[in-house]
């Protein structure tokens, strides 16, 4: 029996096996497809999803990869600086999801994870001990936990009927990916009173191109974004070559519960929203990564009781945060108002020109500003938000972080016997509090006096002897 089964084999589901396996947690990945995706829906990482990736050693690469963008100009704003942001990835990084998911397989099938194919689940039963998928070939696994990461239609969320209240946008979407023989890349976003067309550069000469009009209409082929673009920006650019079309309907859902026993949703399994914004795959990402330390800390029996149910009371208010953001956003391109869009870009600037402004803009659009709840009364203002990075005696803070363990920020020592649970790191640069205990997915847990140190330990790591049910230390 398999310790966890992931469903689904995109981002937010690779991205649970990367961490699960790195744990030295025995996990399979099974997935209806017949292969790597060539989708590339998805197309932007923003700063804290790359932070996370950094926190496991893949962000520099996706970054060689794509095309970074420091300032973007979108229909909602007069100008977006993501280069004003306090991180080591100021950007909205183009990527296509492809790119991102080639990066995830090859790194989960370095550290042994399992990937079926042609695995479509039919049927899924659960009790205290376990969870049991039939496929629809016959075949039955079993494992002591299920992942649903099987997008936005899950079959795995419909079997544990937790409900995806929401609805649907009423009007769809037409994407494609094309080229543009441009010196100068087109405007981000342009807005007519038809609707509005994106275009996005992935930096080698193909972009992502995208029309959601007002006015509904049967014809769905490439000449039917030509022409949006000619009516809304004037101009096709001379696009050509289309490797890839879609015409899809947007939605706003989100589950009720993103835990139904012990079966996890993450990704769109657990919220779909308006692609404006590109926030999509950069919330899977990251809900992948607060459920997958989480699960191995269960599974290797030094869990605290209550850590699984963080998972939910961390990740749902983040997705109803995204959701409402973009839905809001989505409402000002698509209203076919100029004088509601002006008003609010003239408002937009104005709070960009403030501190407090800028930080909660960029901060929810770069992911950098979500924050958890603090776990117990009288807590640090630290705890529950996003560690920043900096220089320690072992290197950059997100470099210590990626053994996937916790790190303890002191100029004190870790006890040897919990040195595979939690890493020793002194700050180089000290201008916080005395210590802090960092999460394996890079938020602060407790911070404090030194004299706090051991509590905080007990509290998220367990005893420092305890033993998992196979007989290993769990230290291990």
């Amino acid at each position: 029996m398999n310790d966890v089964i992931i469903v689904g084999a995109g981002p937010a589901g690779l991205m649970t096996a990367c961490e699960l396996a790195l744990a030295g947690i025995s996990c399979t990945v099974v997935d209806r497809r017949g292969g790597e995706s060539t989708v590339t829906r998805a197309f932007g990482l923003h700063a804290r999803a790359l932070e996370v990736l950094d926190a496991r050693g893949m962000a520099d690469e996706l970054v060689a990869r794509g095309n970074p963008l420091r300032t973007v100009y979108p229909a909602y704003a007069s100008r977006v600086d993501f280069g004003r942001l306090d991180t080591r990835y100021p950007m909205l990084l183009l990527v296509p999801q492809n790119g991102t998911e080639k990066l995830l397989r090859r790194r989960a099938t370095d550290l042994g994870v399992d990937i079926r194919h042609h695995a479509r689940v039919v049927d899924l039963t659960q009790d205290a001990e376990s969870v049991r998928l039939r496929l629809e070939d016959g075949t039955e696994l079993a494992a002591q936990y299920v992942v649903g990461a099987d997008g936005a239609h899950s079959t795995v969320r419909d079997l544990v009927d937790v409900g995806f209240a929401g609805d649907a946008y009423s009007l769809p979407m037409l994407l494609a990916d094309v080229r543009i023989p441009a010196s100068e890349p087109p405007p981000i976003t342009q807005v007519g009173t038809e609707g509005v067309v994106v275009t996005l550069p992935f930096g080698d000469g193909w972009f992502r191109v995208g029309a959601w009009l007002r006015e509904e209409r049967d014809d769905a082929e490439f000449a039917r974004i030509r022409e949006a673009f000619r009516r809304i920006a004037g101009t096709d650019y001379g696009m050509s070559e289309p490797r890839w079309f879609s015409r899809f309907t947007a939605e706003r859902r989100q589950a009720r519960s993103y835990r139904s026993g012990r079966v996890f949703l993450v990704g769109d399994a657990a919220h779909v929203n308006s692609p404006i914004g590109g926030q999509g795959m950069n919330t899977g990402i990251q809900d992948a990564v607060n459920l997958g330390w989480k699960l191995a800390a269960d599974l290797r029996g030094w869990a605290p009781p209550w850590l699984l149910d963080t998972y939910h009371a961390e990740r749902h208010p983040v997705g109803s945060a995204v959701l409402a953001m973009t839905d809001h956003l989505t409402g000002l391109v698509l209203s076919g108002s100029r004088l509601r869009l002006e008003v609010n870009r003239r408002f937009m600037a104005a709070l960009l020109h403030t501190g407090p402004g800028r930080r909660r803009i960029l901060g929810s659009l770069s992911g950098l500003e979500f924050a958890y709840p603090p776990a117990g009364p009288g807590a640090h203002p630290l705890t529950g938000r996003r560690a920043a990075d900096g220089p320690t005696d072992r290197g950059r803070l997100y470099e210590v972080l990626r053994a996937g363990t916790f790190v303890l920020l002191s100029d004190q020592e870790v006890p040897l016997s919990r040195r595979n649970r939690v890493r020793p790191a002194r700050p180089l640069r000290a201008t916080g509090p005395e210590a802090a205990l960092i999460r394996p997915d890079g938020y602060v847990a407790w911070a404090g006096d030194r004299d706090g140190i051991e509590q905080a330990l007990v509290k998220w790591c367990g005893p420092a002897h305890r033993t998992d049910p196979e007989g290993r230390h769990a230290t291990a």
